[in-house]
């Protein structure tokens, strides 16, 4: 399947419709590992930038940010920092469902995972886009819509990663999204002690 406009749009109401069968689609298109990672770039920039847009939008405003209790450096606030976060975290989001689904006999290759949370991330950042319209001609939706697009976004992601690992069994994913969780959050905190110290001039190996 080649993704272009008209077959990303069909692509996305399948994917609300039948996220199994549209993670099926999106491994099926086969592309390599290069075109993956720049793909990753690609959503994690987009991503950041919403990020960004709706911190601007939503706050914290500095002066928010110098009354509060614990000093918070305002480059955490930076679309380069939620950049490196979230492109971090989605490397290694892929790599802990990968390596933990292949402990238990899943089929799928890294590229399938690959390629299935990088189409996620691009479904979550329409959502974002249509979660800021929201949030300046509706603000009241905005809150429901975005607890709708939690909910339903878990349903998702387990199909879809059922799909990456080749595991078969939603049961399965599920406990592998349970035991990868230690994973990530371990890789989180690495990646939020490393730019954190940074943003604040301090080297991370004092």
């Amino acid at each position: 399947m080649n993704l272009n406009v008209q077959s990303s749009g069909v692509l996305v109401a399948l994917t609300l419709r039948d996220p199994a069968n549209a993670a099926r689609l999106v491994i099926a298109a086969g592309y390599g590992r290069d075109v993956l990672w720049t793909f990753l770039l690609l959503v994690s920039i987009a991503n950041a930038a919403l990020v960004w847009l709706s911190n601007t939008l939503t706050g914290p405003t500095p002066e928010q940010l110098a009354q509060m209790p614990i000093q918070i450096p305002e480059i955490i606030f930076s679309p380069l920092f939620a950049f490196v976060f979230l492109a971090g975290a989605l490397v290694i989001t892929v790599h802990v469902l990968h390596w933990i689904g292949a402990a238990i006999g899943g089929e799928g290759s890294l590229d399938d995972m690959l390629s299935v949370l990088v189409w996620l991330q691009a479904m979550r950042a329409l959502a974002q886009v249509v979660l800021l319209v929201l949030l300046l001609v509706a603000p009241s939706i905005a809150g429901l819509f975005g607890l709708a697009v939690a909910l339903f976004s878990l349903w998702i992601l387990v199909h879809c990663v059922n799909e990456g690992a080749g595991l078969g069994s939603v049961f399965k994913t599920v406990g592998v999204l349970l035991s990868a969780t230690v994973g990530i959050i371990m890789g989180l905190s690495f990646i939020l002690t490393i730019t954190g110290l940074a943003s604040m001039g301090i080297s991370p190996n004092v």
